[in-house]
């Protein structure tokens, strides 16, 4: 059981110091958005770099990234341990 504990301590300490920066999410989140699948999600983009809202967020161990246009999310990213997964957030006005 100590070694559990042990093995807790230094992955938390390892995210600390290793949580990607808000700089290094923003470009993921960017990465996402100037690579839209259709036209709708073109204009989306467009509108988002007009008039978006960005927001990162420090978990200690993790960060999170949202972009969001009129309150709701466009691209959210998730990092930890240097790594950063960005996705585009799902239509809801058109189901897809």
């Amino acid at each position: 059981m100590k070694w559990i504990v042990l093995l807790l301590i230094i992955a938390g300490v390892a995210g600390y110091f290793t949580k990607p920066a808000e700089s290094v999410m923003r470009e993921s989140a960017d990465a996402v958005l100037s690579d839209p699948q259709n036209v709708s999600q073109g204009f989306e983009s467009v509108a988002t770099t007009l008039a978006g809202d960005r927001a990162y967020s420090n978990y200690y161990v993790a960060a999170k990234y949202n972009v969001t246009l009129d309150g709701q999310p466009v691209v959210t990213c998730w990092g930890a341990f240097t790594q950063v997964q960005c996705d585009r957030a799902a239509d809801a006005r058109t189901g897809g």
